[in-house]
């Protein structure tokens, strides 16, 4: 399966139709799961830029796809080259793992038809800079908002915005971090996955800070990230909870 992870209602809006386009090519064939933050993307109302009205998808040949399309020719029982679900579990297990490889495989050709098609499996924002956010759906916007508060306390920092995650863009993510020392992941998870995935990519994982995190469905005010990375550098910094008191 293809990934992308809108941070915005406009990317969850034209990433369904751009998805359409990158899964019913030939060389793909995937579903395809546009991804967005619970509450913060699916319950908040947003005006987007809709598609003109004259405007279709192009169309679909099902007889161009990697397998034969289930007809009175074709009936769905031909198209199992190996019925291995009549043979030993091993034979099972192994078809499994093939089609696995394929699956990869797919995702992998797919690369070259979402990068021109979403502009890019990332986004980038002044990577020249000592410390950098890296982030995907509304944590990037979130992390938007951090650059600026700490702009206002005289740091600079970058930004890189993962919109798929399913290709992974391994070496757009090398090329965009390698001048920082400080690459700070916030997530809308617990678990820190993501973190892990770009501590895998990189050279040099230990610039990687995972967090901050919080748990599905929790907000991350911008000053929760601001806070985090300004601990992280060494900073003193007043506890949120004791602000404004």
């Amino acid at each position: 399966m293809l990934v992308w992870h809108a941070e915005t209602a406009q990317d969850f809006y034209d990433w369904i139709l751009m998805g359409f386009m990158v899964a019913e090519q030939p060389d793909v064939h995937l579903p395809i799961a546009i991804c967005c933050d619970g509450f913060f993307v699916t319950h908040t109302k947003d005006v987007v830029n809709l598609t003109p009205v004259d405007m279709c998808l192009p169309p679909y040949d099902p007889y161009r796809s990697p397998v034969h399309c289930m007809d009175m020719e074709c009936p769905p029982v031909r198209m199992m080259r190996d019925p291995f679900v009549m043979k030993s579990n091993y034979i099972s297990y192994a078809t499994h793992a093939s089609w696995q490889q394929e699956v990869r495989a797919a995702v992998e050709r797919s690369r070259k038809h979402t990068i021109p098609m979403i502009g890019g499996l990332i986004d980038t924002e002044n990577t020249d800079a000592e410390i950098l956010i890296v982030s995907s759906g509304t944590a990037v916007s979130q992390g938007r908002e951090a650059i600026r508060l700490l702009a206002d306390e005289g740091l600079r920092v970058g930004l890189v915005k993962i919109k798929s995650l399913r290709p992974w863009p391994y070496h757009e993510i090398r090329e965009a971090t390698k001048h920082a020392k400080h690459i700070f992941v916030p997530e809308f998870n617990v678990a820190g996955w993501m973190a892990r995935e770009i501590k895998a990519t990189i050279a040099d994982s230990d610039r990687v800070i995972a967090g901050p995190h919080v748990a599905g469905g929790m907000t991350m005010p911008p000053e929760v990230i601001v806070e985090h990375i300004q601990r992280s550098l060494g900073k003193s910094v007043a506890t949120l909870a004791g602000r404004g008191s």
